[in-house]
């Protein structure tokens, strides 16, 4: 246990104490401001935002893909390309004599995940302090974005509950992300090259989203980063399965990065 934590500190470091991890901070609330041209327009000459709330601009982000797939680029910039470094630097094997395979692979995915969060927070937190002082937290009177674009979230109505919906669905949207920047790190193992390993989770994503978009709903991709409905029945039910799905994304692509290195010889480069 001590070993992976030491590990895992080590590739926080890595990935979290450097000045372009503040930059993709700033970006990711840049991306979110860009994401409404009208509210920042509005925001530049000053106009007012009667009707917008920040409820109803973030939930318009997390449906519409080109947004996402834009995040997706910052956050997988993070940290997805720690193995090419590690090989083209030609320390991988002294890494994982002292760690060993397994915790290696551990702590890499940690770090992918945990950089990304924070790093999405941040600039999420940003993006709404910068709203906060123009539009309210829920419009109620006129809203420019319905109820009904909630309707899949109908027992937890976001005037009611605010922060614990802007939480769950943030909880959903950003693990529907480190899926990709995951499999974006176990590509990385064969091309060894930092530019596709942060280019392929957009990559993926998109041809992804893109053959799913012609079978039944409860295929499409995109789908399990949002709100949006796939099973009959209550939305908790619906909530916990996109989770688990995401969740089991994120161990498969850990297990398939494992396996394909432990194929490579590194289990025994003792």
């Amino acid at each position: 246990m001590k070993k992976i934590l030491e590990n895992i500190r080590y590739d926080l470091y890595r990935s979290m104490y450097r000045k372009s991890y503040v930059v993709k901070i700033i970006l990711i609330a840049a991306v979110c401001l860009m994401s409404q041209v009208d509210v920042l327009r509005d925001l530049y000459y000053g106009r007012s935002l009667e009707g917008y709330d920040i409820i109803g601009v973030y939930n318009f982000i997390i449906h519409f893909d080109r947004f996402k797939i834009v995040l997706l680029v910052i956050i997988a910039s993070i940290y997805t390309d720690s193995f090419c470094v590690d090989f083209n630097c030609h320390y991988l094997k002294y890494i994982i004599v002292r760690s060993g395979l397994k915790i290696y692979i551990i702590s890499r995915i940690i770090a992918i995940c945990i950089s990304g969060i924070i790093a999405y927070i941040g600039g999420v937190t940003v993006y709404f302090i910068i709203l906060a002082s123009k539009m309210p937290l829920t419009e109620l009177e006129n809203p420019i974005f319905p109820q009904e674009a909630f309707a899949s979230f109908e027992e937890l109505p976001p005037h009611e509950h605010a922060w614990l919906w802007l939480t769950l669905t943030s909880v959903l949207f950003i693990l529907s992300v480190l899926i990709f920047c995951v499999a974006g790190f176990y590509i990385s193992i064969f091309l060894t090259d930092s530019l596709a390993a942060i280019c392929m989770p957009t990559i993926l994503y998109f041809a992804l989203a893109s053959v799913t978009f012609l079978f039944p709903e409860i295929l499409y991709i995109p789908a399990y980063g949002n709100n949006v409905l796939l099973l009959n029945g209550d939305m908790w039910v619906n909530y916990f399965y996109k989770i688990l799905v995401n969740i089991a994304g994120i161990v498969l692509f850990t297990a398939l990065s494992y396996l394909k290195l432990r194929r490579k010889g590194y289990e025994g480069v003792l």
